[in-house]
């Protein structure tokens, strides 16, 4: 609005000058010219009726730049001419008339009027110059206009607003100083008032523009508002990641998207908030734009939201449902179906056993999987309760190794552990199922003859509890995922192994839970090393 004000009093302002300036020189002409020619005919007259020789003519063309006579006959030709450097100068007309008139230009900066008259045999030419160094002063002071409006616009509005600031209080302040009139003291007071209170206002307005830059360049989500051209006046940190721009950047061409074209359009031509979805950058954004508009203004705001997390949880949570549903199903399946087997008569007396041993390994399997999905989901929502006790770490491996001792010795797998008794502060039920899922892995996935070395490491406050082994490795595609639930590396191997791809998810939310860390290292076709970094400040 400042802006559209300014240009239009500039524009009034130049228009009002150059219309001045040309009405005074049309009338300043016309007198001059009126003045001249007067001038011109009362001369005319008074040679008309002088004794006109030779001396005088010669006297009066060498005196005179105004004043020509030529001796002419009958038909106009000059019989002599003392004066023939000016012989071309006049353009007449072919008036007969007494007096005759007719224009002619003496220099670039002078406009002519010249006057004759005929007395007989002589010819008497009186002319007349109007300078025109007006007109050109004007076109200097046009483009002084033009350049000194290009050097201003230069000047910064802060700027700008101190001077005039400057110049109203102190013309204030002068006026009331040296005023006589006690009449005008409260004509005055109200203006200072005003002033005063647009001051006020205007530093107001100050503030609060600070305060809402401040407050969206710390927000998590992306915010951008641009004027009605489409430029952006206000952008903060998190749309500057996001869309990777800067200030120079416009609406229109702000993402090389024909959805975002289309939403755009939509918005503006609609006026109503438009929401769509785009991947930028590795970024999945939720982008709304919201046309803003008033009867003089005309303005957008954009609101742009990270997804990025939220689908990937989504595509887990997909993936985890349909997961549950085949890990629960597979087990129910073989139940029902040697289950009907018995129950019909159709299983063979010898075959009755080996069947119901099956049922019951089913079903087992069936009981871990919920067992491990609900611990899985205890911990997801912290349910678990911090019972913190002293916890020997050689005791809990020394426990494992035992417990697992037939599964690695059917595969002969030998184990070396070289542990030592050390005690730390945590839950002991949730760090031996850390320990026991990685080690029990590290048996399921080794080939025979393997090998599986358990050791540690105590140094920068930390302990590292290392289990490594020489089975079948994992890729670096796949290292990526492992801690994904239902997840697992060898799919041709999971039915034989009884997974439920859900161990080092479990290992992953217990280590998080605890404040550990864990880094796995691995080759294929190698082996594997698990390296759980136990932090001892941690005061529990």
């Amino acid at each position: 609005m400042r802006k559209f004000i300014k240009s239009y009093i500039e524009k009034v302002i130049y228009m009002l000058l150059a219309i001045a300036f040309i009405v005074s020189n049309l009338i300043s002409y016309q007198i001059n010219k009126k003045a001249q020619s007067d001038l011109a005919k009362n001369t005319l007259s008074f040679l008309l009726y002088q004794d006109i020789d030779d001396d005088f003519i010669e006297d009066m063309n060498e005196n005179n730049d105004q004043l020509k006579i030529v001796s002419v006959d009958k038909d106009e030709k000059k019989i002599n001419d003392h004066h023939k450097a000016e012989k071309d100068i006049y353009i007449t007309d072919s008036d007969t008339s007494l007096y005759s008139e007719s224009t002619n230009f003496k220099s670039f900066f002078t406009l002519g009027k010249s006057y004759r008259i005929k007395n007989d045999d002589t010819l008497i030419i009186v002319s007349g110059y109007i300078p025109m160094i007006n007109w050109v002063l004007f076109l200097i002071f046009l483009l002084l206009t033009i350049t000194s409006k290009l050097v201003l616009d230069r000047i910064t509005n802060d700027k700008l607003d101190y001077y005039i600031k400057g110049l109203y209080y102190s013309s204030l302040k002068e006026i009331k100083d040296n005023i006589d009139y006690e009449e005008l003291f409260p004509v005055l007071a109200s203006y200072e008032k005003k002033l005063n209170e647009s001051s006020e206002e205007v530093d107001s307005l100050k503030a609060r523009l600070s305060e809402i830059t401040s407050i969206t360049a710390n927000m998590k989500e992306g915010f951008i508002l641009f004027d009605g051209e489409g430029s952006i006046e206000l952008l903060n940190n998190s749309a500057k990641r996001f869309l990777d721009i800067n200030h120079e950047a416009n609406i229109s061409n702000l993402i090389e998207s024909r959805e975002y074209s289309l939403a755009l359009r939509e918005a503006s031509i609609l006026k109503r908030s438009k929401k769509i979805d785009l991947n930028i950058n590795g970024y999945d954004l939720r982008i709304f734009i919201d046309p803003l508009s008033t009867s003089s203004k005309k303005a957008y705001a954009m609101i742009i939201i990270d997804n990025t997390e939220e689908r990937k949880a989504e595509k887990m949570r997909r993936e985890f449902s349909a997961n549950v549903t085949h890990e629960l199903k597979s087990p129910l399946t073989s139940i029902n179906g040697y289950a009907e087997l018995i129950a019909t008569g159709i299983a063979k007396e010898d075959d009755v056993n080996r069947f119901a041993e099956i049922i019951c390994e089913e079903g087992n399997r069936l009981l871990e999987i919920i067992d491990d999905i609900l611990k899985i989901s205890s911990l997801d929502e912290k349910n678990f309760e911090k019972d913190f006790v002293d916890v020997d770490i050689y005791e809990v491996v020394r426990f494992t190794i035992e417990k697992y001792k037939r599964i690695a010795s059917k595969k002969s797998i030998n184990v070396t552990n070289n542990i030592k008794s050390y005690r730390i502060k945590t839950s002991k039920s949730l760090f031996y199922d850390l320990v026991s899922n990685i080690y029990e892995n590290a048996i399921k996935y080794n080939k025979t003859h393997g090998s599986i070395d358990v050791d540690f490491d105590l140094r920068d406050n930390n302990y590292y509890l290392i289990i490594s082994d020489t089975g079948i490795g994992i890729s670096k595609a796949d290292s990526e995922r492992i801690f994904e639930r239902f997840y697992v590396v060898d799919k041709s191997r999971k039915r034989n192994q009884k997974s439920t791809g859900l161990g080092l998810s479990i290992v992953k939310h217990i280590a998080n839970y605890l404040g550990y860390s864990i880094k796995v290292e691995s080759k294929l076709n190698e082996g594997t090393r698990f390296i759980i970094e136990i932090p001892l400040e941690l005061d529990r």
